[in-house]
């Protein structure tokens, strides 16, 4: 929110650079802004305009049951899913041209900002972008899978979308008179239409599969450029009288745009293995936005579905910027930002390579996939920033990973502050993951290793001597062992456990 306050006070200075400072008038988004008073700031009007939007309203038509021939995704593409853990969530799209928190920089946005993000598909061309690096990244860092915005909620499609919809362009004389000077195109409103005029997705989807990475995609059911879509108050040109009953032609049209973009996903790129929608639509369209779901679920019988919008279609929830307190039967990934934002921002304030790689040890310990957040720069190329975190964790999961990956949670996830268990799938292997350095001897208490079975230190060869004292098991470190220690930060203990 402030930096889109900042956006807003600065565009005039920005554009005027390029000829674009000039405003067409302060006309409001929408009928309730239409005042002599001078124009509110960016955080009242996205406060006022989010009153307006009945989220709880959009809540109650999410699915609470489903068709009695629908099947959700196979057991075995759950435990498929459940098997990968680490993964990334990309946001790139026009938004990070400005550095904006997403597309979120539109909500409540004035006048001004609108016209200038509605024509910014004319300059967006990342010719740094090179999926084989983005996915060679992603293999030394230890990711398995990634989760790609292919469209955000400012409509953007990072494909060569066939729909079709009205756009403003800048013609030639916008670059000395101002930003006004725009026409109205039927166009796509996708990467086809930049300079760039290349298929992002389909070269991350073929670079993905050469690599082994699994691919997941993210689709927003919300477009603030779809003129069809002005129901939601945060659609710059609002309509609140616009609704199903009052115009069911164009309402059926922001409908018929989702189903269509959405098959066009799930039929041009192979097997995807995750979708992952976003927010909904009105109650009024529960209906609908059910039977999206139930042509994705034809289309791809083992895709594993996010439930926001679709509610009891889907397979798996997300909880977002928290970690629960403890384990679940239901299926479930963490999304995480490792900065402030899910999409680049220059000069973010990062969180640390120890945090992203102890938010992934918690995660797994409670049965969770874990998914960090970054998003790559304008030019397609990956802050150092990211890089530098991603191959930190990517260093010690060459040496840990077999207590991450393909695991599931131990009957004792946690004991004190600093140690987590995971265990293999048959709950023969159990992994005590020491986030400190444990000194001479490591003493636990959750597990129970078999008579004269070897207890070992991931990244060391030797096994190390141990034994039961009352109900604690302790395991000596010998000092060769801490003078070489196998990775910098969190000690993995493999015990073969007993039975029952």
């Amino acid at each position: 929110m402030r930096r889109r306050q900042f956006l807003e006070g600065s565009f005039g200075t920005v554009a005027g650079v390029c000829g674009m400072a000039r405003e067409a008038g302060r006309s409001s988004l929408n009928a309730r802004a239409q005042s002599a008073e001078p124009e509110a700031c960016p955080e009242s009007r996205y406060k006022a305009l989010n009153a307006l939007l009945d989220r709880g309203a959009m809540e109650r038509g999410w699915a609470k049951s489903v068709d009695s021939d629908y099947r959700h995704a196979p057991q075995a593409a759950i435990e498929a899913f459940k098997d990968l853990k680490f993964g990334i969530r990309i946001h790139w799209g026009l938004y990070c041209m400005i550095g904006s928190h997403e597309s979120w920089g539109l909500a409540g946005a004035n006048q001004q900002f609108w016209k200038v993000y509605n024509v910014l598909y004319q300059f967006f061309s990342p010719v740094g972008f090179d999926p084989d690096a983005w996915m060679s990244l992603f293999r030394r860092s230890g990711i398995r899978f990634f989760t790609f915005t292919t469209k955000h909620h400012d409509g953007f499609s990072m494909w060569p979308t066939k729909t079709t919809q009205e756009s403003p362009a800048l013609t030639a004389q916008a670059f000395d008179n101002g930003c006004e000077y725009t026409k109205t195109v039927t166009n796509h409103y996708s990467t086809m239409d930049s300079p760039y005029k290349k298929d992002i997705v389909g070269a991350l989807v073929k670079a993905a599969r050469e690599h082994g990475v699994k691919v997941g995609f993210y689709y927003s059911h919300v477009d603030w450029h779809d003129p069809a879509f002005a129901w939601d108050p945060f659609h710059y040109q609002y309509d609140p009288k616009f609704t199903k009953e009052s115009e069911p032609a164009r309402w059926q049209t922001f409908i018929n745009h989702e189903r269509e973009q959405v098959r066009e996903l799930m039929t041009q790129y192979g097997p995807i293995d995750v979708l992952d929608f976003d927010i909904g639509w009105p109650e009024s369209a529960a209906e609908d936005i059910a039977g999206v779901a139930k042509m994705v679920r034809g289309l791809q019988p083992a895709i594993i579905m996010r439930s926001r919008g679709i509610g009891a279609y889907g397979d798996y929830h997300t909880p977002e910027r928290e970690i629960p307190s403890g384990t679940s039967k239901e299926l479930w990934k963490v999304i995480y930002p490792c900065g402030t934002s899910f999409s680049y921002i220059p000069s973010d304030e990062y969180r640390s390579a120890e945090w992203v790689l102890e938010s992934l040890i918690t995660v797994c310990a409670k049965g969770g996939n874990f998914e960090v957040g970054f998003g790559p720069m304008p030019s397609g190329a990956w802050a150092q920033e990211a890089v530098e975190r991603l191959e930190y964790v990517g260093d010690w999961l060459q040496v840990n990973g077999e207590a991450i990956y393909d695991t599931r949670p131990h009957t004792v996830f946690q004991e004190g502050d600093d140690i987590w268990f995971t265990s293999s799938k048959d709950a023969g292997t159990v992994y005590a993951i020491s986030l400190k350095w444990p000194g001479r001897t490591f003493t636990v208490r959750s597990v129970r290793p078999r008579p004269g079975s070897p207890v070992q230190m991931l990244g060391v060869q030797t096994p190390l001597k141990w034994e039961r004292g009352g109900d604690s098991v302790a395991v000596d470190i010998p000092s060769a062992v801490a003078e070489h220690k196998p990775c910098k930060q969190a000690y993995v203990f493999k015990f073969r456990a007993e039975r029952g």
